[in-house]
């Protein structure tokens, strides 16, 4: 495992020291209030001519992208993971969502089974999750999820979180920024953050946190977002603790990589949008 990793991902200048993380946002300029179908589509416009797979969780922001698709009239397909401990599902809420959605909008749901004491007991996960000092393990199904994949595949992702108490944002969370450096090393063409995925577009969702008044993630998203049919948050693991206790593979990468330590840098155009009398921020809301 490196000791130091540097990379720029369009927008974004990554740095990863030990277990200190630091994103640095170059600012460029864009034409205000287009709306995020735009912004999407031009995520896309460059991509290769086969359908994009969309990793479709059943979740808000992956939704999002997908009313986005069928919108800009772009070819997908929907790709849908079943977490699963000695046979029994332990994401029913995101599946209950996503298989509604698609039935209702006659898409095809392409369902991959996940094993999880394949993934975890036989330590698989450390080899996704270590190269990248992640510490949400996780996120190693998600890494999985893309290796299954054939074509082009995107993800919903997450944007700069603005902690309207301090009028600063919130340093990127260290997983998502390792989705396309992990999709690099792998050599898989696609996009790991659709949401933050150009500066314009969090810039975008920045603008759309500060006109919301709530803070409550699910009742934030759906004032943000609008159009999403309001539902419990999940990624598939919070309530499966009895059967399966993810937390201890949580400590056992704590032991192996120690607390993970992030830092986020902006330039004077988000300063000016916060109305920040700070650049930089190194502690999460």
């Amino acid at each position: 495992m490196s000791e130091l990793l540097q990379w720029s991902n369009g927008y974004k200048k990554l740095t990863l020291d030990k277990n200190h993380f630091t994103t640095e946002l170059t600012e460029c300029q864009f034409e205000p209030g287009r709306s995020l179908d735009d912004i999407f589509y031009d995520h896309l416009v460059n991509r290769p001519n086969s359908p994009v797979e969309l990793l479709y969780s059943g979740g808000s922001d992956s939704e999002l992208v997908l009313l986005s698709l069928i919108k800009n009239k772009i070819p997908f397909e929907v790709m849908t993971m079943v977490i699963q401990f000695k046979g029994i599902t332990l994401n029913i809420t995101d599946l209950y969502y996503s298989e509604k959605f698609c039935r209702e909008n006659n898409i095809k749901q392409n369902l991959f089974y996940l094993d999880t004491e394949e993934l975890f007991d036989s330590g698989k996960y450390l080899e996704y999750l270590l190269p990248y000092n992640i510490t949400e393990p996780h996120v190693a199904s998600h890494f999985w999820l893309i290796e299954q994949c054939q074509s082009y595949p995107i993800l919903g992702g997450d944007w700069p979180w603005f902690q309207k108490n301090k009028n600063v944002l919130s340093p990127f969370r260290l997983a998502y920024s390792m989705y396309e450096k992990f999709m690099q090393d792998k050599r898989i063409t696609g996009i790991g953050n659709m949401i933050s995925h150009s500066f314009e577009s969090s810039y975008r969702f920045i603008e759309l946190q500060k006109q919301s008044d709530e803070n409550i993630v699910p009742l934030l998203k759906q004032q943000m977002y609008k159009i999403l049919v309001p539902r419990i948050r999940s990624y598939g693991w919070e309530q499966s603790k009895q059967l399966f206790n993810i937390t201890k593979y949580k400590m056992e990468l704590l032991k192996k990589l120690g607390a993970p330590k992030s830092n986020i840098i902006w330039g004077d155009q988000i300063s000016k949008l916060i109305n920040s009398t700070t650049n930089s921020n190194s502690l999460f809301a």
